[in-house]
C-alpha cells in the first residue's frame, strides 16, 4: 500500500445527485458542469461515504466494512483524482474538469435559442402537460389527423416542390423548433434544467436538437414523457396546420402536415438516434443502447468459436436488438450495392439536376423525385464515417502504444 495517499481529504463539489437506474447501476450527475456518468453500486457507494472530513485511509476502510471488499487508498486516489476529477466532482480543481461537449453524432452544431430565453419561455406551455389536458389534446389531434389525411392521402402526387420551396421549408422550420420546444418543456415542467435548441447535421439531414441532458437527474417515467414530448408538440402543430388546410382549402398547408406527420412518425424509430431509440434506451435502462447490443452480438460470435458467456434474460433482448440493427445496415447496403448501384455512379449528376431543376419554373420537381437522392445520401455519409471512425481507431491504437499505463486498473465505470 502506498502510505502517500492515506492522510488526503477529499471534498465534494457541491450539487452532485445521484439518479439510481437498477440495484447496481446509478448515474452521477453534476449539472453544473453538464456531465451525466454511469457508474456501479461500488463507485455509489465510495462516493457516499465521502464527506469531507475522512481521509482516504478512513474511506477505505469504511467501504471495507459496508461492501466486504478491500480497496487500496492508492485505488480510491487513481479513482477520485485521475478519472472522476474530469467529471468536476472534486472541490477546488475546476482547472482539471473537461468541457461539456455535444454528441459525436451531431456535427457542426450552433445554438439558436439560448437557455436563458428558453427557459422563460417554455413555462407558458406547462398546461398541456397536466393529465386530463394532454389526454384530451393527444386525443383530438390524433383524430383530427387520421380523419383529414384519409380524405387528402393522393395530394402528394401532384406536389410542385419548386412553386412551394419556402413555405415548405418555413413551416418545416416552424416545425421542428416546435418539436424541440416540446422536449425542452417537459423537462423544465419536471424540475431539469433545459439546455438552448439549435441545429446541425445528424446523418445526411440538418436537425435541431434541444439540449435536454440534465434529465438524467429525473425518474424514467419522466425522462419517457420528455423524449415523448417532442412529437407531442408537432402533432400539436401538424393538427393545427391542418385544420387551417381544411377551412381555407390551401392544399399545401395540407400536404405540408402530412409530412410533418411523417416525420413525427419517423421520430419513433428506434434503430436511428430519434425520440424512439431514447424512449427504448430510458425503458431499457441503457444510455448507451448501440454499445451494448452489438457487444452482445459480438459475444455471440465468441460462442459459436466455443467460449462460454454468461448472459442474463435481458441479454438475448439486446442480442436481438442489434442483429435487427445490423440487419438494416446490411439489407441497405445490399439494395445500394447490387440492386440500385445506379444511383451510387450517377449521384453527382443526379443531385445537380435536382438541384438546377428546383430554380426552373418549367420543371416539375416533386417528392418522389427527392426522395432518389436519399438513399446515396446515406450511403456516402455512412462510408464517410467509417473512414472516419477507422482513422480514429488508428490514432487511439497509436496513442495506446505510445502511453503504456502504469498502473493495471480495475474498471468500475
Amino acid at each position: 500500500m502506498n502510505n502517500s495517499y492515506d492522510h488526503l481529504i477529499p471534498v465534494l463539489t457541491n450539487g452532485l445527485e445521484y439518479n439510481k437506474l437498477t440495484d447496481e447501476e446509478y448515474v452521477l450527475c453534476n449539472s453544473a458542469y453538464k456531465h451525466y456518468l454511469k457508474i456501479n453500486k461500488e463507485v455509489y457507494v465510495l462516493m457516499s461515504i465521502i464527506d469531507g472530513k475522512s481521509d482516504l485511509k478512513k474511506i477505505s476502510s469504511k467501504f471495507s466494512d459496508e461492501i466486504g471488499k478491500n480497496i487500496t487508498t492508492e485505488f480510491i486516489y487513481i479513482l477520485l483524482y485521475e478519472k472522476l476529477i474530469k467529471y468536476g466532482v472534486l472541490k477546488g480543481f475546476d482547472k482539471s474538469v473537461k468541457m461539456y461537449q455535444k454528441p459525436a453524432y451531431l456535427n457542426l452544431s450552433f445554438i439558436i435559442i439560448s437557455e436563458q430565453i428558453l427557459s422563460k419561455f417554455v413555462k407558458f406551455f406547462y398546461f398541456l402537460f397536466e393529465k386530463k389536458t394532454a389526454f384530451f389534446v393527444s386525443l383530438f389531434s390524433i383524430l383530427n389527423v387520421v380523419i383529414l389525411f384519409v380524405m387528402y392521402i393522393d395530394l402528394y402526387q401532384s406536389f410542385n416542390l419548386q412553386e412551394s420551396l419556402i413555405y415548405f421549408f418555413l413551416i418545416m422550420a416552424l416545425s421542428v423548433t416546435f418539436h424541440e420546444i416540446g422536449h425542452a418543456t417537459s423537462a423544465s415542467f419536471f424540475g431539469a434544467n433545459p439546455g438552448g435548441i439549435g441545429g446541425g447535421f445528424y446523418l445526411f439531414t440538418p436537425v435541431y436538437f434541444a439540449d435536454v441532458t440534465d434529465i438524467w437527474r429525473l425518474s424514467k417515467k419522466q425522462r419517457i414523457i420528455v423524449n415523448l414530448s417532442g412529437m407531442y408538440f408537432e402533432l400539436i402543430f401538424c393538427s393545427i396546420l391542418s385544420l387551417v388546410a381544411f377551412f381555407l382549402e390551401q392544399q399545401l398547408l395540407m400536404i405540408i402536415s402530412m409530412v410533418v406527420c411523417f416525420h413525427t412518425l419517423f421520430n419513433l424509430n428506434p434503430f436511428l438516434r430519434s425520440d424512439g431509440f431514447w424512449i427504448l434506451s430510458d425503458l431499457t435502462n441503457k444510455p448507451n443502447l448501440f454499445f451494448h447490443s452489438t457487444d452482445k452480438v459480438k459475444d455471440l460470435y465468441r460462442i459459436l468459436r466455443g467460449k462460454k458467456v454468461k448472459w442474463t434474460k435481458f441479454d438475448y433482448f439486446l442480442l436481438v436488438y442489434g442483429l435487427i440493427s445490423l440487419s438494416f445496415v446490411f439489407v441497405f447496403l445490399y439494395y445500394v450495392l447490387f440492386l440500385n448501384s445506379n444511383s451510387i455512379i450517377y449521384f453527382p449528376k443526379n443531385l445537380s439536376e435536382f438541384i438546377g431543376s428546383i430554380f426552373i419554373s418549367s420543371s416539375k420537381t416533386s417528392f418522389l423525385k427527392l426522395g432518389e437522392l436519399i438513399v446515396p445520401l446515406i450511403f456516402f455519409l455512412l462510408l464517410f464515417n467509417l473512414i472516419k471512425s477507422l482513422f480514429k481507431k488508428v490514432l487511439l491504437l497509436k496513442k495506446n502504444r505510445e502511453n503504456q499505463p502504469q498502473v493495471k486498473q480495475e474498471q468500475w465505470f
